[in-house]
């Protein structure tokens, strides 16, 4: 490409200036939403004017063209995640998207291989079949909008004679907010499956499923285990070696292993290590504060206060590390930096021991290097922290640890200041309802 070209190039004003290529790194959803907003722009205009300014004969196809190559774009974006969900399986999904522009060859594709995938995609397919068929039937290939004359030299839309603006207004509306759906649905999955709790062929909904329907584990020895078992197997189409794997997923899963009555230790703390952090916290901190705000106008009486505060808040810390700091492990350190951080999210569970396995690593690095300072500078940044009892009783119930959670609420009346505890006990404040699936009741 040579050097300079005076049509597509950066200028003046600095807003007008589009990113493009590795700027910004733009991929199949921005290139489908700049066309399918084209589309929607150019049909406002049409309706706005009643086709008088703008004629309903010439921006016809510009706007389908828009509208169909969006579609286009969509489907091809969501087969490169299809594609990259099947990688997490260690399975290879071959599409040839240079090749590919037929959409109702796209489409089928798509169709196919989601629905092999996970399940959840069978209820967005059926909601775009018929408005991407109606497509598929009229420009299949892109190029019915796109020329007045085909390949072999045939007029195109000979069928149709009309097309109405507002019809195609509310038809790709409601096809735009089904596909925004999908690309929400693509998301979360991706994200999902990245955390690897799923099988050969079942997905980390059909996980949560299946511990809804497994009995308590000291029943499995009953013979009445053999019939719960082969009803599983029917259910969901996997045999004795998936639904093996399964339960073994599910034994190990902070979220379902007490479905079957299968309790997992925190890590790198234990309840006493939990409340005895507490128990330190509410000596620096007060859920509800009864001071009066400050006067920032005080002058040096708000100067002398502050001080004071500062120098009591310093005692308090120096006695709590005289307590505390002799007993601090790399575990320790990192088991109460995962449930606190935790609580930013409280989405999956298995990003609960991706963070502590972080903060363990961190923790023994110090430790090792005798970075004594660094060590105590660790806890108090998350014992300072105003909301750290707060976090900790949300990834504590999300976890399912309602004993250790239930307590320290009881020891410190917290029933009464924290109004979200009923919902985080019974655990529909965290869970995603729309693509998980099944909400675990603790």
């Amino acid at each position: 490409m040579r050097q300079y070209n005076s049509t597509f190039t950066g200028s003046e004003p600095f807003w007008a200036n589009a990113c493009v290529g590795e700027n910004g790194s733009p991929g199949y959803w921005e290139y489908s939403k700049g066309f399918s907003q084209a589309a929607v722009i150019l049909i406002d205009l049409v309706l706005r004017t009643k086709g008088i300014k703008y004629s309903v004969d010439e921006l016809i196809y510009p706007v389908c063209f828009n509208m169909r190559h969006s579609v286009e774009l969509r489907l091809k974006g969501s087969i490169s995640e299809l594609i990259q969900l099947e990688s997490y399986r260690s399975r290879n999904l071959i599409f040839d998207f240079s090749g590919s522009h037929n959409i109702n060859n796209i489409w089928e594709f798509f169709k196919e291989s989601a629905k092999k995938i996970d399940s959840r995609y069978d209820q967005i397919i059926e909601r775009l079949n018929i408005k991407i068929n109606d497509i598929a039937e009229i420009d299949a290939t892109g190029q019915t909008f796109r020329y007045p004359i085909d390949t072999e030299s045939r007029k195109h839309l000979v069928n149709v004679s009309v097309i109405n603006f507002l019809v195609l207004k509310r038809s790709f509306t409601e096809l735009e907010a089904t596909l925004d759906e999908l690309h929400r649905l693509n998301t979360y999955l991706l994200e999902e499956y990245s955390w690897g709790s799923f099988t050969k062929k079942l997905s980390r909904r059909d996980l949560f499923e299946i511990a809804t329907l497994l009995p308590h584990r000291t029943t499995w020895t009953d013979k009445s285990f053999d019939t719960t078992r082969d009803t599983i197997k029917e259910k969901f189409g996997i045999g004795s070696k998936e639904l093996s794997d399964a339960i073994e997923k599910i034994k190990s899963h902070f979220e379902l292993a007490p479905e079957i009555g299968v309790e997992l230790p925190l890590l790198g703390v234990t309840k006493d290590d939990i409340y005895e952090f507490v128990f330190h916290w509410f000596k620096l901190h007060e859920l509800e504060s009864d001071k009066a705000p400050v006067d920032l106008d005080a002058g040096e009486y708000y100067l002398d206060t502050c001080f004071d505060e500062i120098k009591k808040r310093s005692a308090i810390k120096q006695d709590v590390w005289h307590a505390v700091g002799s007993k601090i492990t790399p575990e320790i350190l990192a088991g109460l930096s995962a449930l606190f951080y935790f609580a930013r999210d409280l989405d999956f569970s298995e990003s609960y021991a991706h963070t502590y396995a972080i903060h363990l690593r961190e923790a023994h690095g110090k430790f090792a290097a005798s970075e004594n300072s660094s060590i105590r500078q660790d806890y108090f940044h998350i014992f300072e922290k105003s909301n750290a009892v707060y976090n900790i009783l949300q990834s504590l119930y999300f976890l399912r640890q309602q004993e250790i959670a239930d307590q320290l609420v009881a020891t410190y009346e917290l029933d009464s200041k924290f109004s979200w505890l009923d919902k985080a006990r019974t655990r529909s404040l965290f869970r995603k309802p729309d693509y998980c699936g099944y909400v675990i009741k603790a």
